[in-house]
């Protein structure tokens, strides 16, 4: 057996990070990953576990905008559940066997995978197309997913650093997400 050259070193992202095309259509940053974190985590040699997407998973590409409001609802935190306990039994796993996992890569403005940052409209539901709907808000919060991966981490005792990462310059500054996730790797 040759000589192993893993580093033991992990990254978590969402899964948008890697994948732009699952964003819902029309807020895609970049035509396929978010290019400045990619480098980041090539440069560190981390292994990087993709969450699978919970809004894809739920409604597919052609769903519509959501707010933070209209995820809490017992099927969307059900499906929410069910990753997250995947995700934490593979992360408890890997601690256990001697890994490392630095950080956990949210999409701040998300009403599922926010972090600092999710999308508010309380006001939306019901008949859409004759409604004149207010542009969409940004509240301090965690969007569903990540407030119940969070949850479950604590309950089992796991910490691990969550860094927040503004797609776009109105939720923060992307330079400031990339020097704190330099930061954690190093």
């Amino acid at each position: 057996m040759g000589m192993d050259k893993r580093s033991r070193k992990l990254i978590i992202v969402s899964h948008c990070i890697l994948n732009q095309n699952a964003k819902l259509e029309g807020i895609a940053g970049w035509p396929g990953v978010i290019t400045p974190l990619l480098k980041v985590l090539l440069e560190a040699d981390v292994g990087i576990i993709q969450m699978p997407c919970p809004e894809m998973l739920y409604e597919g590409i052609r769903r519509f905008d959501k707010s933070v409001e209209q995820y809490r609802c017992p099927a969307f935190r059900k499906l929410s559940e069910k990753i997250a306990e995947e995700l934490v039994d593979q992360v408890e796993n890997y601690m256990e066997n001697g890994y490392k996992v630095l950080a956990i890569l949210a999409i701040d403005g998300s009403p599922s995978c926010g972090y600092n940052l999710t999308q508010s409209a309380p006001e939306w539901r019901g008949l859409v197309a004759e409604r004149r709907i207010k542009k969409v808000r940004y509240i301090k919060g965690k969007g569903v997913f990540i407030e119940v991966l969070e949850n479950k981490l604590r309950k089992r005792g796991i910490e691990v650093p969550f860094i927040g990462i503004p797609e776009v310059p109105e939720l923060g500054s992307m330079e400031e997400a990339v020097a704190r996730l330099r930061e954690l790797i190093s």
